[in-house]
């Protein structure tokens, strides 16, 4: 892989649950370590709760890291202050899960994709004007939704305006946190044909979070696999889903409804629930719920292994197969 565009370093966040409940620290993410290179599609893929839209929240600095250092285009950004974050926020956009929740919908759909050309640039008003109306033409919106609200448009058409304002700042990385998930079946195609087709026409580097496997397969160059915190597999998209080496992705993947009825399944989904993050394992934290585990696996945590190039798993028995 190419010198990294973002990177994340033993990356560590809890969160308080309040000082006077005693339900203690929620161990949100725990040392995690990846890296994007410039023009590539990371996917992030794992069950809820498992720490993933965290995780890209706080490579945006939405949420200050307990420990680890983030690196963007080289530069450590890890303590910068919010004044000094500005710069940096320009070259990373986001779009959200749910369209509705990001917008002001008091504001017309121009001055939404107009906002971030007010903080991060000194564009005229007619510039900003004709920059909105020209990515209203790029998405596939007609120029007089500048005037009118969100509330007046589909949940695909609101993503499309959510499209159009990560762009608005011509960004280097756009990071999308389940931005399908809240959509129609019959919609999801459309945004994320959208979002390769505007991938491949400004070059840009995207990280891309959901719990859909088949979703995240379309979308990505490698794909890391996620686990109460931590990342469990990383490796190209076809080596995930064709080889699969740690037992959980191999669970995830079996999860995958077949599209022959009666087809068989290589491997039996995971039963049971994902341990609580207030109160972590010892060891590995798919413990409780693998198929194949020794004593080793309870009494200490594995690292995240380079099993072949460019494959790594977190797993004790994984060069047995």
């Amino acid at each position: 892989m190419s010198a990294p565009l973002i990177e994340v370093r033993s990356l560590v966040k809890h969160f308080s649950q309040g000082r006077y409940t005693g339900r203690g620290i929620v161990h949100a993410l725990n040392g995690v370590d990846l890296a994007v290179a410039k023009g590539e599609t990371l996917g992030i893929v794992g069950e809820t709760g498992c720490g993933k839209s965290t995780l890209v929240r706080v490579m945006m600095r939405l949420y200050a890291p307990t420990a680890g250092s983030i690196y963007f285009d080289g530069a450590d950004i890890t303590r910068l202050r919010e004044r000094q974050m500005r710069f940096v926020r320009r070259r990373m956009q986001m779009i959200f899960q749910d369209p509705g929740d990001s917008m002001n919908a008091r504001l017309t759909v121009g001055s939404i994709i107009e906002e971030p050309l007010v903080i991060q640039t000194r564009m005229s008003a007619a510039e900003r004007r004709e920059k909105a109306l020209s990515l209203l033409r790029d998405v596939g919106l007609p120029e007089e939704s500048y005037a009118r609200y969100p509330h007046e448009y589909s949940g695909g058409q609101r993503q499309r305006i959510a499209v159009a304002r990560a762009l608005a700042v011509e960004p280097d990385v756009v990071i999308c946190d389940e931005p399908v998930s809240a959509l129609d079946v019959s919609v999801q195609s459309q945004i994320l044909n959208l979002l390769l087709e505007m991938q491949q026409e400004h070059g840009l580097t995207m990280i891309f979070v959901s719990h859909a496997l088949s979703v995240v397969r379309h979308m990505s160059d490698r794909v890391a696999v996620m686990y109460l915190g931590s990342v469990m597999e990383l490796a190209d998209s076809a080596a995930i889903y064709d080889t699969p080496r740690h037992p959980y992705t191999q669970a995830l993947i079996a999860a995958i409804p077949r599209t022959e009825p009666g087809e068989p399944r290589e491997n039996p989904p995971v039963a049971g629930e994902i341990p609580s993050s207030l109160t972590l394992p010892p060891g590995c934290p798919f413990y409780s719920n693998c198929p194949i585990h020794v004593d080793l696996c309870l009494r200490e945590k594995p690292a995240l292994r380079e099993l072949s190039p460019g494959h790594f798993c977190a797993c004790h028995l994984a060069e047995r197969g």
